[in-house]
């Protein structure tokens, strides 16, 4: 068994605004990290992504990643202990605050492949019942 999580934020401003440069330059670096980072095995490629938060009505100023990892531990070194942290601890430079939880994770096969729509619902999901076994946050 493996994990899938969503993490997703509301940009202050477009990511092409000169305020956002280094955010907007440092995430090829950023996403390039996580792949390589022990326990990765999957995430929605940028292209795929942009289409399906636009299919789902989110603008351009939401930010989001699913990914598939091998453990909730792998995903926690990856977000804590690796360069991504240093952003994560900077996100008020980028993001706006919002209401309820901006991470989920559920269980999943290793070689699943989730859609925004499906981590959408389990966000949701999360929302409306708190921790279960369909949608979870950091363990």
């Amino acid at each position: 068994m493996a994990i899938a999580q969503m993490n997703w934020g509301r940009l202050t401003r477009p990511l092409g605004h000169p305020d956002m440069a280094e955010l907007s330059a440092a995430l090829g670096r950023i996403y390039a990290l996580a792949e390589a980072h022990p326990g990765f095995l999957w995430r929605i490629p940028d292209e795929a992504a942009a289409a399906q938060l636009q299919d789902l009505g989110h603008g351009s100023l939401v930010s989001a990643t699913v990914s598939v990892w091998d453990s909730v531990s792998a995903l926690r070194d990856y977000t804590f202990n690796s360069e991504h942290g240093a952003f994560l601890d900077r996100k008020a430079d980028w993001f706006e605050p919002v209401e309820g939880p901006q991470l989920v994770i559920w269980d999943a096969a290793p070689d699943a492949r989730p859609s925004f729509r499906e981590a959408f619902d389990r966000l949701e999901t999360l929302k409306q019942h708190g921790p279960t076994s369909e949608a979870y946050g950091w363990p």
